[in-house]
């Protein structure tokens, strides 16, 4: 699964839902191993038949990254649960 959203410690994560005003309510929360970065999304220029337009997320590394513009980065998650937020508060 692919997320723009940064993990956050379970040491912090009072203090993200605290501060962060997306993580209230009841939020989805995914306990992960590990979220290695995986690239980023933006736009890539270049034209085409519908203009320049935001693009989908590219791998570091990709080919294309010279004429993309990053706009935030992307996280792979990987061997992940998903619980609830008081379960971990």
């Amino acid at each position: 699964m692919l997320t723009n959203q940064p993990p956050v410690c379970a040491n912090h994560l009072r203090t993200a839902v605290r501060l962060s005003p997306h993580l209230g309510g009841s939020p989805t929360v995914f306990l992960v191993q590990s979220a290695p970065l995986y690239g980023t999304t933006g736009t890539l220029y270049g034209l085409g038949t519908h203009g320049v337009q935001p693009g989908p997320p590219l791998p570091y590394g990709h080919p294309d990254t010279g004429r993309f513009l990053a706009s935030q980065q992307i996280h792979s998650l990987h061997t992940y649960r998903t619980v609830d937020l008081d379960e971990l508060l």
